[in-house]
C-alpha cells in the first residue's frame, strides 16, 4: 500500500491550479489571489465559483499517480472555509459536477472525491472541479475561502503494477489483493452477457456487457462475471479457508440504471460451454438453484453512470468456504438498463479483496489437480486427482464423489474414507471420458466431492472441480461463401419500351406470398434507356416475369424493401428524400410516404424491415450511416459506420442472427457483415473476382435481400442475393445469388 501527497509547494508543481470568477466583476481574472471565493450571492447579487484542478497528479514521474490504478481512498483536507453555518459537505457524483448537499464548517473540512480520481486514474482527462455556493440566507454573507497553501489532497491506492497483490501494511494480519484483466499477470476475467431477443447470438469479446430487464424488443439481457483462478495456494491467490474482511467489485458504467440490480450467484461452471447464449443455456439462465442460485447475494436499488463500488464480501466468503467460484449473473428489475466496460476493454472490472488467514487450522477438502486443470478425452487420455483434508478429524470422514455429467464422466473410486491416522496422505481419483458417437464438441462438467461425518465441523462439507470432455467425434467443416447463379437483368426487357431491361438495378426486395424478387433501377428514365419503366419482378432463378412503371411518383428508385407486417413494399428515392409505400400487387399505385429529408437523411439508399419489430433500417449514404426508424418513420437510432464502408449502397438484414449485410461502391464488390453497433464481423470481396463481360469492371453492389435458395432441394436455406449497377448508364446489371454457408454468417 502506498500513500502519496501531492501539493503545490511541498513539490514545486505547476499545480494545483485554482481560481474563481464574479459575475459582478465578470472580465476580472482571479488566478493569482490567495483566497478562491465560492458564493451563491456575492456582495449582492454576483455569484462566485470557484475551480480547482491538481493537473499533473497523474503519470509515471516521481509522486505521481500511475494510471488505472485502485483508489481505494482519496479526500482533500481544505483549510479556513468561512462559513458562518453548520454543516456535514458531502460530495457524490450524481451529475458531470459535485453536488453538496450540506454545508462545510469554519476550518478543515473533509470531502470524498474518490470516484472523480479513479474515473481520472481510468484515463478521463481530469479537468478538476467547479465549486458553487447556494446562495445568502437573510442576506448573510455564505462565502467559501480556500487558502492556496493550505491545499494538501493525499491518495491511497494499490499499486497493481508493482504485485499481483499488496499487503494492507508491513507485517499486518490482513491482505489485500486485486484482480484486473491484464494488469499485473492477471488474465482469468471471463465476462459477457446474453440476449433473450437475440437468442442464438454470442458477446462474449464485446468491449461492454449491457444488463437490461427488456430491451428494445422486449427481451431480457443477463450479464454474466468471473474473476477466476483467484482462490489457491499462489502468488497473489486468496488461500481457500480465508476470511474476507471486505471485498469490492469495480465497474465503470457507461449507462446507470434507475432500476434494481441483482447478483446471483452463479450454481454451474457456465465459462468453458461452447455456446454462451440465450439459447445455449435453454431460455436463459434460470434462477433455480441449478444454473444460479435463486437468493441473490447482493441487491442494488440503482447503479449510476460512472465508477461505481459494490460490496460482495458475503461472495468472496462463500467461495472461499468452498462453495465453487462461478462468478455471478447480473439481472436489472426493470426495463432501464445499464452498460459496463468488459475484460475487453480498458476500464475492465476490478475485484478488490481484503482478507485474512485463520491462524487455526480450519477443517476443509484440499484437492490437488495434475497441472492445475483436470482434462479427459473420449478414447484416450485421462486424468487424475489428488484428494486428502485440512485437519485431522475427531471421527471418520468418507467423501463421497459425484458429477454433473454422469453420461460424460467416468471415475474411480466413488468414495474415499479419511480416519485421524491418514487425513494428511493423499488420495487418488482417477478419472475417464465416456466415449460416445455424439458431436459435441469439448464440454465442461463438475466433479463434485461431499463429506459425512459424525465430526460436525467436517459433515456436509463439499469441494468441485472443473473437469474438461475432449470430444474424438468429427465435427463437419463449414464451407466459404461460393456464388451459385448469376442472371443479366438486361434480359428483363419485354415489357421495356426501350428493350434494354434493368441496365443499372439499385435495390432487390423479395415477396414471399408471391414468391417474386422486385428489382428497382435508379437511372432507367435517363440515357441511354429514357424508359418509364423502373421495377422489374423476377423468379429466384432469375426468370423474368413482369415489369413496372413508378414514374407517378419516382424515377430515382434507390431501393427497395418488403414490410411482412402489412404486405407493401417500401422504395427509397435519395432525390425526393423519402420512401414511398406501394402494393406489390400493383406497385403503379402510391398508397403512402415517409419523409426522411425531415430527418436530415440526404442520400436514403436500400431499406429493410427488422421483422421482430417491424422497424425500418435504412442506409443514410451520404453520412456513412445505418438509421433506424420506426414502423411510422420516427427516428430511432443512427449508428456511424466503420470507415472502411464508404459510399454505403446495399443492406439486408438477418434477423435470426442480428447482423447486416453492407456492401460499398467505393469497394465495389465486397460485402461486409456487421452487428448492430456496427462493428465488422467479416467481410468477403468474392464478388470482384467476376468482373462484367461487357465493360470488364468489378461488381457495384448497390442492393442486397436474403431470400430463400432457388434450388428446391434446399429446404429452408437462405441465398444473399445481391444486384449489380455494374458503370453508369450502362446496360450491363447483374443478379447475383451467394451461399453464404455456416462459417460467414458468424454471429
Amino acid at each position: 500500500m502506498s500513500t502519496t501527497a501531492n501539493q503545490k509547494y511541498l513539490y514545486d508543481f505547476d499545480d494545483p491550479i485554482d481560481a474563481f470568477i464574479w459575475k459582478n466583476a465578470s472580465d476580472d481574472r482571479y488566478v493569482s489571489t490567495p483566497d478562491v471565493h465560492v458564493d451563491g450571492f456575492h456582495n449582492f447579487p454576483g455569484e462566485t465559483l470557484g475551480f480547482v484542478n491538481f493537473s499533473n497528479a497523474f503519470g509515471d514521474g516521481e509522486d505521481q499517480i500511475p494510471l488505472a490504478p485502485i483508489i481505494s481512498s482519496i479526500w482533500t483536507g481544505l483549510a479556513n472555509w468561512n462559513w458562518d453555518t453548520t454543516g456535514v459537505c458531502s460530495l457524490t457524483d450524481n451529475s458531470s459536477a459535485h453536488r453538496s448537499p450540506g454545508g462545510l464548517f469554519s476550518g478543515t473540512g473533509v470531502i470524498e472525491v474518490m470516484r472523480s480520481l479513479q474515473s481520472w486514474s481510468y484515463g478521463i482527462e481530469s479537468f478538476g472541479w467547479l465549486f458553487g455556493g447556494n446562495g445568502g440566507n437573510g442576506g448573510t454573507d455564505r462565502s467559501v475561502q480556500l487558502h492556496e497553501d493550505d491545499v494538501s489532497p493525499t491518495y491511497t491506492m494499490i499499486d497493481q503494477a508493482a504485485a499481483a497483490y499488496v499487503p494492507a501494511a508491513e507485517n499486518a494480519a490482513e491482505v489485500t489483493t486485486s484482480f484486473q484483466q491484464n494488469v499485473g499477470g492477471y488474465l482469468g476475467t471471463i465476462d459477457t452477457y446474453i440476449r433473450e431477443s437475440r437468442a442464438d447470438r454470442s458477446y462474449d469479446t464485446k468491449p461492454v456487457v449491457y444488463v437490461d430487464g427488456a430491451d428494445k424488443a422486449g427481451g431480457e439481457m443477463q450479464g454474466l462475471i468471473r474473476f477466476s483462478e483467484i482462490f489457491g495456494n499462489g502468488p497473489g491467490q486468496i488461500p481457500l479457508g480465508a476470511t474476507i474482511t471486505s471485498a469490492t467489485l469495480t465497474l465503470v458504467l457507461s449507462n446507470g440504471t434507475r432500476d434494481s440490480v441483482a447478483f446471483h450467484l452463479m450454481a454451474g461452471d457456465w465459462t468453458s460451454q461452447a455456446d454462451i447464449t440465450w439459447n445455449g443455456f435453454g431460455n436463459g439462465i434460470q434462477t433455480d438453484d441449478v444454473e444460479a442460485f435463486s437468493s441473490p447475494d447482493v441487491v442494488l436499488s440503482r447503479l449510476n453512470k460512472g465508477t461505481e463500488l459494490i460490496d460482495v464480501t458475503q461472495s468472496l466468503q462463500a467461495w472461499s468456504d468452498g462453495l465453487a467460484n462461478n462468478g455471478w449473473l447480473m439481472t436489472v428489475g426493470g426495463d432501464n438498463g445499464l452498460r459496463f466496460g468488459s475484460s475487453e476493454s480498458g476500464t475492465a472490472p476490478i475485484l478488490s479483496v481484503t482478507y485474512s488467514i485463520p491462524t487455526d487450522p480450519v477443517p476443509g477438502i484440499t484437492v490437488t489437480e495434475s497441472d492445475g486443470s483436470t482434462i479427459v478425452t473420449e478414447d484416450g487420455e485421462g486424468d487424475s486427482l489428488s484428494v486428502s483434508l485440512e485437519t485431522a478429524p475427531t471421527a471418520d470422514v468418507t467423501i463421497t464423489v459425484s458429477t454433473s455429467g454422469p453420461d460424460d464422466i467416468g471415475f474411480t473410486p466413488q468414495t474415499l474414507t479419511f480416519t485421524s491416522e491418514n487425513w494428511q496422505t493423499p488420495q487418488t481419483v482417477l478419472l475417464s471420458a465416456i466415449d460416445d458417437t455424439i458431436t459435441e464438441g469439448t464440454e465442461n462438467f463438475t466433479l463434485i466431492l461431499t463429506t459425512s461425518s459424525p465430526d460436525t465441523a467436517y459433515d456436509g462439507r463439499t469441494s468441485s472441480v472443473s473437469v474438461a470432455v475432449i470430444d474424438n467425434d468429427a465435427v463437419a467443416q463449414p464451407l466459404s461463401p461460393e456464388v451459385v447463379a448469376i442472371h443479366n437483368t438486361t434480359d428483363y426487357f419485354p415489357d421495356d419500351p426501350s428493350g434494354y431491361g434493368s441496365g443499372d438495378p439499385s435495390g432487390i426486395a423479395y415477396v414471399p406470398e408471391l414468391d417474386l424478387l422486385f428489382i428497382v433501377d435508379s437511372e432507367h428514365n435517363e440515357s441511354p434507356y429514357f424508359s418509364s419503366v423502373n421495377l422489374f419482378a423476377t423468379r429466384l432463378d432469375g426468370t423474368y416475369v413482369d415489369a413496372f412503371s413508378l414514374i407517378s411518383y419516382t424515377d430515382e428508385p434507390t431501393g427497395v424493401a418488403y414490410n411482412p407486417f402489412n404486405s407493401l413494399l417500401y422504395i427509397t428515392d435519395d432525390d425526393a428524400n423519402k420512401i414511398f409505400i406501394t402494393d406489390p400487387n400493383d406497385p403503379t399505385v402510391l398508397l403512402g410516404q415517409i419523409d426522411v429529408g425531415a430527418l436530415n437523411i440526404q442520400d436514403a439508399e436500400d431499406p429493410v424491415i427488422d421483422p421482430t419489430t417491424g422497424h425500418i433500417f435504412l442506409l443514410n449514404g451520404a453520412n456513412r450511416e445505418l438509421v433506424e426508424l420506426s414502423a411510422t418513420g420516427d427516428l430511432i437510432e443512427r449508428t456511424v459506420l466503420p470507415s472502411e464502408i464508404e459510399d454505403t449502397e446495399g443492406l439486408a438484414y438477418d434477423a435470426a442472427q442480428d447482423v447486416f449485410y453492407i456492401s460499398s461502391g467505393s469497394t465495389r464488390g465486397t460485402i461486409f457483415e456487421v452487428d448492430r453497433e456496427c462493428n465488422i464481423l467479416a467481410s468477403t470481396d468474392l464478388l470482384n473476382d467476376y468482373r462484367s463481360p461487357i465493360t470488364g469492371g468489378k461488381p457495384k453492389l448497390k442492393g442486397l435481400e436474403l431470400a430463400p435458395s432457388s434450388d428446391p432441394n434446399d429446404g429452408d436455406k437462405m441465398s444473399l442475393y445481391a444486384v449489380d449497377y455494374g458503370y453508369d448508364q450502362e446496360p450491363d446489371g447483374r443478379l447475383f445469388e451467394i451461399n453464404l454457408h455456416s462459417d460467414w454468417a458468424i454471429a
